[in-house]
C-alpha cells in the first residue's frame, strides 16, 4: 500500500514540475526540485562537525528563516506529503558530508492523538526518505511519544522543558534494533532543544553507541557560557 500511495503522488505531484518552496514551474535539472531564486536563498549549513549542545552531538541542514519554514510547513501543516521526499533527499546529502556514519534513523514521533489529526508524521516520513537515500533503515516506532502535550510555539524555554518532561519512552519492542547502534535521531525544526534532550535520554536505555541529533533547520548562536547552542 505505501508504494502504491508513493506512485500516486509521483503521477499527481511529479518532482520536477514545481519549486519545492515557492511553487513556480522548474524542470528535472534543479536540485532538490527548488528553483534558481529559492534554492540561492536557504540558508545552508555546510560545516562538517557536529556542534555539541547541551552535551548532545548536533548537525543542521539550514538555518531557520521563511525559505526553511516554507518547506516544513508545507509538509506539516499543508499536507503536502510529497516534500517528505525533497526534504529527506537535503537531510541525506548533509550527513554524507560529514565524517559521522549511522547503522539507524529514528524519528522523533508525535503523539497518536495528534497522528492521527494530522494523518502523519512529517519526522517518520522524512526519516524514511532520508533512509532510503543513505540505505540506512528508518525505525519510526523507536520512541513512543507517551503525553499529548501541548503545542510548543509561543512557550518559554522553561515552559517547553516542562511541558516535554518525561514525554518520551523507550519502544521495549525495538530495543534489539537499537542496541549498540549509531543512531541518527531527527526532527523537522529544533529549538530549544527541550525535545531533543528527551528524546536522547529515552533512547539511552537502549544502550546505543551512539546519538547524533539532525533537524532540517535551526539558528544558531553563540551563549554567554561559551558552549554552542540553537534556538527559533
Amino acid at each position: 500500500m505505501g508504494k502504491l500511495i508513493e506512485k500516486l503522488l509521483n503521477l499527481i505531484y511529479p518532482p520536477s514540475l514545481y519549486c519545492s518552496c515557492c511553487g513556480n514551474i522548474i524542470d528535472e535539472t534543479r536540485t532538490y526540485n527548488l528553483c534558481d531564486h529559492c534554492i540561492t536563498h536557504v540558508k545552508w549549513d555546510r560545516t562538517t562537525e557536529p556542534r555539541l549542545v547541551s552535551g548532545i552531538k548536533m548537525l543542521r541542514c539550514t538555518e531557520y528563516g521563511i525559505y526553511e519554514r516554507s518547506l516544513i510547513f508545507g509538509l506539516k501543516y499543508n499536507k503536502k506529503r510529497y516534500l517528505a521526499r525533497d526534504i529527506g533527499k537535503i537531510m541525506a546529502d548533509r550527513f554524507s558530508i560529514t565524517n559521522l556514519s549511522a547503522d539507524v534513523i529514528v524519528p522523533v514521533p508525535l503523539h497518536r492523538n495528534r497522528e492521527k489529526w494530522r494523518g502523519f508524521n512529517q519526522a517518520a516520513l522524512m526519516g524514511k526518505y532520508m533512509g532510503k537515500n543513505l540505505n540506512l533503515p528508518c525505525v519510526p516506532n523507536a520512541l513512543l511519544r507517551t503525553q499529548n502535550t501541548r503545542a510548543m510555539r509561543g512557550l518559554s524555554p522553561t515552559e517547553r522543558a516542562e511541558n516535554i518532561r518525561n514525554a518520551f519512552a523507550l519502544n521495549p519492542a525495538c530495543v534489539s534494533k537499537l542496541k549498540g547502534k549509531k543512531i541518527l535521531l531527527v526532527d523537522d525544526f529544533y529549538t530549544t532543544g527541550s525535545t531533543a534532550k528527551e528524546c536522547v535520554s529515552a533512547l539511552s536505555s537502549a544502550e546505543p553507541e551512539e546519538v547524533i541529533f539532525l533537524a532540517f533547520a535551526a539558528k544558531y548562536h553563540e551563549n554567554p557560557y561559551g558552549e554552542n547552542n540553537y534556538s527559533t
